[in-house]
């Protein structure tokens, strides 16, 4: 197994922070927020596609370290986190990356069946190794995350993963 992530494997643990107005959900289809301004919704996947192409979010898929789908349950995200890439950065190309990554953290509620180093990012093409992966999408979200806290990135945005049946 990699210990690629391995400084975003840590136990789960409650924000320190203050909670913002929004919410985030992913359903295996799309990132969106509620409880905003403006409407914020993206198509998202998770986990790497399968032989014939899809995305799989099975119980059983999501217990698959580096392959299977983000799990289903609480987690959070603190916006000051949010890391840039850059051209000499080696560990995360910015092919499978894009321009933008952001630490997702569970809930000590949550079951992630000994997985971590989950994330938020973009990259050039669909799938990743458990993340929410938006794609050519990433740098539109992270516009309009920053304009919908308008400046004050140090609150935690909870996230729920539930996908639809």
């Amino acid at each position: 197994m990699s210990e690629k992530y391995a400084d975003e494997r840590t136990l789960p643990q409650y924000p320190a922070c203050g909670r913002s107005h929004i919410h985030l959900r992913f359903n295996g289809k799309v990132l969106s927020a509620m409880g905003g301004v403006a409407g914020i919704i993206f198509p998202a996947v998770s986990g790497k596609p399968t032989e014939q192409g899809d995305f799989d979010y099975s119980l059983e898929r999501q217990k698959i370290a580096d392959q299977g789908s983000i799990p289903e349950g609480e987690f959070w995200i603190q916006p000051s986190q949010l890391q840039e890439n850059a051209w000499y950065r080696i560990r995360n190309p910015r092919f499978a990356w894009g321009n933008y990554w952001i630490t997702i953290h569970p809930y000590p509620s949550t079951q992630t069946y000994g997985r971590g180093g989950f994330f938020i990012h973009g990259g050039d093409s669909l799938g990743s190794a458990g993340c929410i992966d938006l794609a050519e999408n990433m740098n539109q979200f992270v516009e309009a995350l920053k304009k919908e806290l308008n400046g004050f990135p140090q609150c935690f945005i909870p996230l729920t993963v539930k996908y639809s049946e």
